[in-house]
């Protein structure tokens, strides 16, 4: 069978999407990192130049920041959320990492740019990249803060509907019906996992996945019509989907026919392998 991994849209670096509104939001955060970094003479700058000067370098800093470390922002989170792990995880690690470009390019390319300057020590690298380390954590925390701000408010609510006047029929929902209708039409209506992400729930479909603002014990309610378990603290998978299982330590993987691997609580690999799901 094809494996199929599912496109994680929301989280899979910057928990908002790119869409020129979003960057353009972005960035715009990360030019007011340069005004005040400008300002202080952040790492003793004032040296460099009058205030016109270090603006500008602290602005192409910044730029060239985003530009290196904002796809492995994306991935890092995608795989992270891929592995059934929070997504802060990823996102630490992509700063990690996405800071060691960022390191040669300020020795060679840092308040005085000097292309012939030989490779660095490894003492000059690790001075180098405490330096940078600091710059990137805080403006990937401030990127991570606006992401939160503009997910909340593109993800519509759960909210109880108001109960109808008595002289009206009232009719019962439709188990998953509240759940399904807040998913895209591109997404389908088959769902095949659910995982929990902070205060939403990421709802998984053979066709992608998107973020809904509710609880998890409240999606897997929704749900009780499908064959399913909850197989984790923050996992719910439909059986259907299910195409092997292994063990991991003490606990275990559920491999879906998308390709997602999802946790299996330990406590639950017993109760799953009698139901003949593992």
């Amino acid at each position: 069978m094809t494996s199929m991994r599912p496109v994680h849209e929301a989280s899979a670096g910057l928990r908002a999407n790119l869409s020129p509104r979003g960057v353009a939001r972005e960035l715009g955060a990360l030019l007011g990192v340069a005004v005040v970094l400008a300002m202080i003479g952040a790492f003793g700058l004032f040296v460099t130049g009058p205030w016109p000067e270090r603006l500008l370098y602290w602005s192409r800093t910044v730029l060239a920041g985003y530009v290196l470390q904002r796809p492995l922002i994306r991935l890092g989170a995608g795989v992270a959320v891929r592995l059934g792990r929070s997504e802060a995880v990823g996102w630490a690690a992509a700063v990690l990492v996405g800071t060691v470009p960022m390191t040669f390019w300020l020795w060679w390319l840092g308040p005085t740019i000097d292309l012939a300057r030989p490779w660095p020590d490894d003492l000059a690298f690790l001075q180098t990249y405490a330096q940078a380390l600091p710059i990137g954590a805080l403006g990937w925390s401030l990127m991570w803060f606006l992401a939160g701000r503009s997910l909340a408010a593109d993800v519509e609510p759960t909210e109880t509907p108001a109960p109808a006047p008595e002289t009206e029929a009232s009719v019962e929902p439709a188990a998953g019906a509240r759940l399904l209708e807040r998913l895209p039409a591109r997404l389908g209506r088959e769902v095949i996992a659910l995982g929990m992400e902070d205060h939403y729930v990421r709802v998984f479909t053979r066709r992608g996945d998107t973020l809904v603002l509710m609880r998890m014990a409240d999606a897997v309610a929704e749900l009780a019509a499908v064959d399913g378990a909850q197989v984790h603290r923050s996992w719910w998978v439909a059986r259907a989907a299910v195409v092997a299982s292994e063990r991991r330590g003490r606990s275990g993987v559920l491999r879906l026919d998308t390709g997602l691997e999802v946790p299996v609580a330990r406590r639950r690999l017993a109760e799953l392998k009698a139901l003949g799901w593992a």
